[in-house]
């Protein structure tokens, strides 16, 4: 069997939705080795920092190379995980490595290049082409993401796996209710909105919500990061706006449990984690009606034409008059979505490849 080295290069970064699935995916896998009676040798490598490691039972973690970024990723990395079955879970596979297996989240760089800096668009246009022909397997999150993969990429259906995202991880931390306090918001009356400042995500379109909804007292808290050298600048204000900025695992799961709704208008998106979060936290939510947003949540959220947002206003009205007892179905729905089932279809397809 060939050993099997897991691209660590997501632990330098700070944890966003895309290093979250890695993160919960890989604390699952590491269960599933545990209870193996004879388990494979899995290696992390990671670039060398002076950051937190993760800890697991039995992925060994090797920090190697001098390099960081991409440099470390396309040209160290593939030399230290040569001869075996390269994962990465997040971002993009070392074009050097002849062996990859690795998550590709969504297409956005084909369908939305606007949301994205020339260079950082080019690059991965080129990298998801040829990942999508040259690896041995890729991993995505939603269906509607194999068919966009499918679409601009050409790439064989039989070479893309899908694997729904979890939820547990949203009930894990404690609860940290002062985020309302320093942060000027009234329980149940506030919106909330947890991305970045991309584009495709829409927080123009939510915010012209607002006139919409003047007869209401509700303010809009958005937590999140920008990323401008991605995704350019987007300045938000206004006198019902409260820009929170990037907000602790804690303060998010207070922000979730305390809104009137939480809403995610994105014209775009792979899977959708946040409206997941919300939902397994009994918070009611307003996603777009489109791609995997329908896919996912339609059975239970609210859905708008993201493109309208007087529809959006609308959904917010819906959504934030759910009963008590609705709350507790939305929490039943996204218990649904489990780690640990994305995990053991994951380590399928990493077990096929690595035995042969």
């Amino acid at each position: 069997m060939r050993p099997i080295f897991i691209n660590g290069r997501f632990v330098t970064q700070r944890v966003t939705g895309t290093q979250r699935y890695a993160h919960e995916l890989l604390d699952q896998l590491d269960v599933l080795l545990t209870r193996s009676a004879s388990p494979p040798s899995v290696t992390m490598l990671v670039p060398r920092s002076n950051g937190p490691l993760p800890s697991y039972r039995k992925i060994r973690l090797s920090q190697v190379g001098r390099f960081s970024g991409q440099l470390w990723e396309q040209f160290e990395l593939p030399f230290y995980a040569r001869g075996g079955i390269l994962v990465t879970l997040v971002g993009g596979s070392p074009v050097l490595h002849r062996r990859n297996i690795l998550t590709i989240h969504d297409a956005a760089v084909f369908a939305s290049p606007q949301s994205f800096s020339r260079g950082f668009r080019l690059w991965y246009q080129f990298l998801y082409r040829r990942m999508c022909h040259k690896a041995l397997q890729v991993l995505t999150v939603s269906h509607f993401s194999k068919a966009e993969l499918i679409k601009h990429c050409k790439a064989d259906p039989e070479k893309i796996t899908v694997t729904y995202l979890g939820s547990e991880h949203a009930l894990r931390p404690t609860p940290e209710p002062g985020v309302l306090t320093s942060n000027r918001l009234r329980p149940f009356k506030y919106v909330l909105a947890v991305s970045s400042r991309n584009p495709s995500k829409n927080l123009p379109g939510l915010l012209g919500a607002l006139p919409y909804l003047a007869d209401t007292d509700f303010d809009v808290a958005i937590a999140g990061q920008s990323y401008k050298k991605v995704f350019g600048e987007l300045r938000i204000s206004g006198d019902r706006v409260r820009d929170l900025g990037y907000v602790n695992e804690s303060e998010l799961r207070s922000l979730y449990e305390h809104a009137a709704c939480f809403a995610f208008p994105s014209f775009y998106e792979g899977f959708g984690l946040p409206p997941l979060e919300a939902l397994a936290l009994g918070c009611p939510a307003v996603v777009a009606n489109t791609g995997s947003m329908a896919e996912v949540f339609g059975p239970v959220a609210f859905l708008c034409d993201p493109h309208d947002s007087s529809t959006i206003a609308e959904m917010i009205r819906l959504a934030s008059e759910t009963p008590q007892e609705q709350r507790e179905g939305y929490r039943a729905f996204a218990n649904g979505f489990r780690w640990s089932e994305c995990a053991t279809i994951t380590w399928s397809v990493i077990f096929q490849y690595a035995q042969d």
